[in-house]
């Protein structure tokens, strides 16, 4: 499978990744990060991400604050833990 992803680095060490492969129904959206990053940076570059995604998505998270970010960012809740959002039209 072919996975398209981004990767923030500073000073040559890698602190965020984000992510898609896709599936027959949707992209399956993946992302992780160190503590630390500015969450003006890490919103930014949500929405910009969002932004190029032209398909049906899907992901799964494993905390509150991870729900809570997926909520502001449009995503809706599809079941526990698990969010889909649809491209901007």
């Amino acid at each position: 499978m072919a996975v398209r992803a981004k990767v923030l680095e500073r000073d040559g060490e890698v602190l965020g990744i984000a992510g898609y492969y896709v599936t027959p129904r949707a992209a399956v959206v993946f992302s992780d990060a160190k503590p630390g990053i500015p969450k003006q940076l890490i919103w930014r570059e949500a929405v910009a991400f969002m932004a190029d995604l032209k398909l049906p998505a899907i992901c799964a998270c494993e905390s509150d604050g991870a729900a809570r970010f997926l909520k502001r960012l449009g995503w809706a809740e599809a079941g526990e833990g698990v969010f889909t959002w649809q491209p901007y039209s």
